[in-house]
């Protein structure tokens, strides 16, 4: 397999790149039948398991977040996907202490990943968000990779995210 060539994302950093994952509108359409739930979910596992992908890290940046425990967000994933989840993204909707008036009312969920980088990993460090809501994003954010909510991630989608991946390595 080679080396995708499209814009190379320096590394600032040794850290592996971290994988940011919405659920509802990624890993099964939205809205959603229970019998559905995460059915797009092995597509995404598929990918970060392949060799070279096997140090990406994965953060939870769904909403699912603020109603499950991150032990209960693992158990949706495969065993082996499920142990390199390693935290969740913080939501902008509860202010903390390093929330400014007007610094995350727009593009909550970049804000909410770019918090979680600035907390856990070195400057620098690369990143690809998988969502089904490019509003939750600065436009043409060039980490973003765009799922349509009432399908979520499709087999289409693979090459992409593995060429996104790469680009980070």
């Amino acid at each position: 397999m080679s080396t995708p060539e499209h814009t190379n994302f320096a590394r600032t950093t040794c850290a592996p790149p971290v994988l940011f994952l919405d659920f509802d509108g990624v890993t099964h359409p939205e809205p959603c039948v229970s019998a559905d739930l995460f059915r797009r979910l092995p597509l995404i596992e598929a990918v970060v398991r392949e060799r070279e992908l096997r140090d990406i890290d994965i953060v939870i940046s769904s909403s699912w977040k603020d109603h499950y425990s991150l032990s209960a967000l693992r158990g949706f994933f495969s065993p082996d996907v499920g142990a390199r989840v390693l935290d969740v993204s913080p939501t902008a909707s509860k202010p903390g202490s390093m929330w400014l008036p007007g610094h995350s009312s727009a593009f909550e969920r970049q804000w909410e990943i770019e918090q979680w980088l600035k907390h856990n990993r070195p400057w620098g460090t690369p990143w690809v968000a998988i969502d089904d809501r490019d509003y939750w994003f600065e436009p043409g954010c060039p980490h973003l990779l765009l799922t349509h909510s009432e399908v979520g991630f499709t087999p289409e989608h693979a090459p992409r995210l593995r060429d996104m991946l790469w680009e980070r390595l």
